[in-house]
């Protein structure tokens, strides 16, 4: 049974060399149009004459005065007009003729009507046929395409299609846009869109739905890659009054989420059906036990990673039973990998686990088999064997090196960055203060360059003043207008603060950095000693990667910035830290409504910082600091190598090891060292530290300077450690135990050079046993016995020694079969009998 895949909390932007590119990672749904072709209005069969009666029926029909009444001719006029040369088109009614005349794209063909009008006064003539043209509208005579309305540009027609909604909806869109935090100008735009909804789709304002918001937020996407203009103002406003029933976001109701098991795969395109089912059915069997992240990992690796690649060289290829020379390839393949970003083709360093992964899906058929039939026809062997694993052990050396190479080269640069970030931040803010006390389109001075307070145009309506950014833009006095754009120095100033946040609280936490961004005002609480009754504040860590929970002992200098943050949300926010709900980019979720503390208004929405945000603010902080790496490209700090360097320094600041894991949520302590970065002079001074704190035990008359005849004395006992077969290990001030014989002592290290003086020992020796039994000298046999087995044994010993580098065989005394002759051991005919 394959184990559980680790978490994967990277997207790969990777493929194999030789493969078709990886399918892009679609965030948010797309929206077909092909629904557009099917609009009609409500008056599309009318004839001539009954749409020209239908029109006064408007409820911002003119009348009732001189003035109005001339208005209202023109526009029958022009309607008729245009009624007129829609009749020359061909079509079954009105929306079918406007379109066969081609109306939508644009107001062109006004012109000929125009000029073929016999009076004088062109800007009458197209006063009356525009007047004409905006009546039809509103009143879905014809219903034109979004292109026509964003080229339309006449502000008269939204707002007077406005005042057709039911009444105190737009005066309840506004004031639901005022109390979330728009700005008047979010609000026109959202109202604008709203009603270029209404005039696109014929729908009253109580008609619309999301999907509309939808449709016209895909038809912005087509036509330049965004959105359009006033797109979340209006999802929001329309939730205001209730007709979108939704609690997200517009960009929280377009993600994703987790897709099913088969859409993933298909992803892929798996071209054999069967291979496509069972990849589905077994990565079914496999989801309820893996989170979502690394369950789209383990997706990948088959589908995309094994079998698309499979495919891709060996078409039409229909059986898990893979060929030598398939695999073979395969394996060949896998350990390259073209960057789809760079272009470049580089190693790959976890083949060997997307090999387990895949020896893993062909073990677990093997065992459901046995179980389920279904499985019986795909229980082949697998192409992966145990060994190909070998070769991990090291790839993972490998990593942990250069791990801890990340963290030597960037623990010695983080106090710089820190005084960076707070120098940063606060400069922006003096610089902030200092534009807003200036006037626009004056100057004023800072740190020695000369700045012009101004206002974008992109941001300054002259009708309505409201409309005016409360942000602060300014130039750099002397550069050209055109080669600069306005510096934002409010969103600098919030960049540099949250820039500075993020590098204390990881510094002083160790946190990853999906938890920093998970950490919420309810997560700080205080817990009473027992023995001092002393109040401890501590901070919370809710479960991610390995489901641990844990509380950190919050230090002064993680509260003061934990305070800071907290003041600043509140004051952004009336002094209450908004209820904000969280995307956990990992599992595709949508969390509840919590007061996070990493939060930031975009616009009017406060967002929890994400992860890409947490990163661009480091690269940011890091730009400042001008430092380079060995290779002399800028470094780069990921939120994870302030884990590392968290960790790195709590152990060797004196924090157990086993402390430093429940801190940092670690199960195991292995998980922990490899964290832990060693410095040379970490290393020498820990070690002259261990051996002045052995010395505070020992006596101290150990360590005084010795005298000559002490050192005379010492180098002599070395001399006398040399005997006739080798060198004597006694340490050095203790007594020979044997009397001076060496033959029986067990410290004795032989010289194999003085074998032969040995076996004459031992003859020599059996010799006189000899001579003792025959003399009748009992006494004298068992003490030359005692030297004689000492003697053999040493000389076994000494046998076992290689002296040409070569291994020796050692008989384990293992039976032979009768059908297999015995192999002779390498030593075999060594006897430790001279005479042999």
């Amino acid at each position: 049974m394959a184990s559980r895949p680790s978490k994967t909390r990277r997207a790969n932007s990777v493929r194999l060399a030789g493969t078709a590119p990886t399918p892009p990672r679609l965030l948010f749904v797309e929206h077909d149009l092909a629904v557009d072709e099917f609009r009609v209005g409500p008056h599309d069969s009318c004839t001539r004459e009954e749409i020209l009666a239908v029109l006064p029926d408007l409820p911002t029909w003119p009348s009732g005065s001189p003035a109005g009444d001339e208005i209202a001719r023109h526009r029958l006029v022009g309607a008729a007009r245009i009624l007129d040369w829609l009749l020359t088109f061909p079509g079954d009614g009105w929306q079918a003729r406007w379109r066969a005349a081609d109306a939508d794209r644009g107001k062109e063909w006004l012109e000929p009507l125009i000029a073929a009008d016999p009076r004088t006064s062109y800007q009458g003539k197209r006063s009356e046929l525009m007047s004409g043209l905006g009546t039809m509208l509103l009143s879905r005579v014809v219903l034109p395409s979004y292109g026509f309305l964003r080229g339309y540009k006449a502000m008269s027609l939204f707002k007077e299609l406005q005042q057709t909604f039911p009444d105190g909806s737009v005066e309840a869109m506004r004031e639901h846009g005022a109390s979330i935090g728009m700005v008047p100008r979010h609000v026109d735009e959202g109202l604008r869109l709203i009603s270029t909804i209404v005039l696109h789709t014929g729908h009253g304002l109580r008609e619309l739905t999301a999907e509309d918001i939808f449709q016209v937020r895909a038809v912005g996407r087509r036509w330049n890659g965004e959105a359009l203009v006033g797109t979340h103002p209006a999802w929001d406003l329309l939730r205001g009054i209730d007709v979108i029933v939704s609690k997200d976001s517009l960009k929280d109701a377009l993600r994703h989420g987790q897709r099913p098991t088969a859409e993933l795969v298909d992803t892929y395109n798996i071209q054999n059906t069967a291979i496509r089912n069972v990849l589905v059915r077994y990565l079914e069997e496999r989801r309820p036990a893996l989170d979502y992240g690394s369950f789209r990992g383990l997706v990948r690796e088959l589908a995309f990673v094994f079998w698309a690649d499979i495919e891709a060289h060996h078409p039409g290829i229909d059986t898990l039973r893979l060929p030598q020379d398939v695999i073979d390839g395969w394996k060949q393949r896998l350990t390259t990998y073209v960057d789809a970003k760079t272009g470049e083709v580089k190693e790959r360093n976890d083949r060997i686990r997307v090999m387990m992964r895949i020896r893993g899906f062909y073990l677990d058929i093997q065992e459901w088999a046995h179980e389920d039939p279904f499985w019986v026809p795909w229980a082949v062997p697998s192409p992966i064997n145990r060994g190909d694993g070998a070769g991990n052990m090291k790839i993972l050396a490998a990593t942990q090196s250069r791990m801890h190479q990340r963290v030597r080269e960037r623990l010695p640069h983080l106090p710089l960055l820190v005084e960076t970030a707070e120098r940063v931040h606060q400069q922006s803010v003096e610089l902030l203060a200092a534009a807003t006390a200036t006037g626009f389109e004056e100057h004023f001075e800072y740190d020695g360059t000369h700045y012009r307070r101004v206002m974008p145009s992109a941001h300054r309506v002259t009708s309505r003043p409201e409309h005016a950014s409360n942000h602060v833009f300014v130039h750099v006095a002397g550069k050209p207008k055109p080669s600069q754009r306005p510096i934002d120095l409010t969103t600098a100033e919030d960049d540099a603060f949250w820039a500075w946040a993020v590098i204390e609280a990881l510094r002083h936490t160790g946190v990853r950095v999906e938890e920093l961004t998970e950490i919420t005002h309810l997560a700080l609480v205080s817990y009473r000693l027992a023995d001092t009754a002393e109040v401890v504040p501590l901070l919370q860590i809710v479960p991610s990667k390995s489901n641990e929970e844990r509380l950190l002992l919050v230090s002064p200098e993680l509260a003061s910035v934990l305070a800071t943050i907290i003041k600043r949300v509140r004051d952004a926010n009336s002094g209450t830290i908004p209820l904000v709900a969280r995307y956990d980019h990992h599992e595709r979720v949508t969390g509840p409504a919590l007061p996070h503390l990493f939060q930031r208004r975009h616009y009017w929405q406060a967002q929890v910082l994400n992860e890409t945000a947490v990163k661009r603010l480091l690269d940011k902080s890091l730009a400042h600091t001008g430092l380079l790496d060995a290779a002399g490209n800028p470094l780069r700090y990921t939120p994870h190598d302030f884990r590392r360097m968290f960790a790195t320094e709590a152990v060797t600041g004196g924090l157990p090891v086993h402390i430093a894991a429940r801190i940092l949520g670690h199960k195991t302590l292995t998980t922990t060292q490899a964290y832990l970065a060693v410095f040379q002079d970490d290393l020498v001074r820990t070690y002259r530290g261990f051996l002045d704190r052995r010395r505070t035990f020992r006596p101290t008359e150990e360590y005084r300077k010795p005298t000559d005849d002490e050192w005379r004395e010492f180098q002599d006992h070395f001399e006398l450690r040399k005997v006739s077969l080798g060198t004597c290990g006694r340490p050095y001030g203790t007594p020979c135990q044997h009397e001076h014989a060496c033959i029986r002592c067990p410290v004795l290290r032989l010289d194999p050079a003085q074998r032969p003086r040995l076996i004459e020992i031992i003859a020599n020796l059996r010799d006189r046993i000899a001579e003792a039994r025959t003399n009748g000298w009992h006494g004298e046999v068992e003490g030359l016995q005692v030297s004689h087995n000492a003697a053999t044994a040493k000389l076994n010993s000494l046998n076992r020694t290689p002296t040409d580098g070569r291994r020796r065989l050692v008989e384990l005394g293992m039976p032979l079969f009768a059908d297999q002759p015995a192999q002779p051991q390498e030593n075999e005919g060594t006897s430790c009998d001279p005479s042999a």
